[in-house]
This record gives structure tokens, C-alpha cells and sequence, in this order.
């Protein structure tokens, strides 16, 4: 993929995370707080966005959500599928890469 490639497919996402987001928030403020983690003041924000608004803000080269998946799961699942091996080593790679760059 090339940057072009990345650029479009973050673009594309992040539309239809802005319209899943201003539907949530539509249809019930509260559940978009919680499954979305947004503020009471940000979900009314994004339920008054018009089309246009939301179609701008998703042409941003920066991904707008974020994947909240709780890291035990995660190593749970990923324990399941990965020999004990591959599991610390990949485990090690994502505490790694929490680290700002250059604190190595």
C-alpha cells in the first residue's frame, strides 16, 4: 500500500466513524458517551454537525477514533491462537511500542 493507498482508507473510516458517531449520538446521547467514550459536550457537538461538516473533518490524514479493546482480552485472545513463544514476543513488541519515540 502507498501512502495515497493509507491516506484514502483512513479517510473512508473515519466517515463512517463520524456518521456511526452522529447517528449514536442522534438517537441516544447517553449510549454514544459510553460505547464511543465521548464527552456529553462532544456528543452534542457531533449530532449537530451538518453533511458537509462531517465530510470535512473525515478528510483528515489523522485517524479520528480510537480501538478501545481492554488488553486482557486482547492477550487472552491472542494466547489462544499463539504458541507461548510468539505470545512474549508480541507482547513485548506492543509495550514497546507505547514508548515514545527515541526513550529506547
Amino acid at each position: 500500500m502507498d501512502t495515497n493507498e493509507v491516506l484514502s482508507e483512513i479517510r473512508e473510516v473515519n466517515l463512517a466513524y463520524l456518521m456511526l458517531a452522529q447517528s449514536l449520538a442522534r438517537n441516544n446521547a447517553v449510549e454514544a458517551q459510553v460505547r464511543l467514550g465521548m464527552s456529553a459536550e462532544l456528543t452534542a457537538i457531533v449530532a449537530g454537525l451538518s453533511a458537509a461538516q462531517i465530510v470535512r473533518l473525515a478528510e483528515s490524514d489523522m485517524l479520528l477514533c480510537a480501538f478501545g479493546l481492554p488488553e486482557e482480552a486482547v492477550l487472552r485472545a491472542l494466547n489462544d491462537t499463539l504458541s507461548r513463544h510468539d505470545m512474549q514476543a508480541m507482547h513485548a513488541a506492543m509495550l514497546l511500542a507505547q514508548r515514545p519515540p527515541g526513550s529506547l
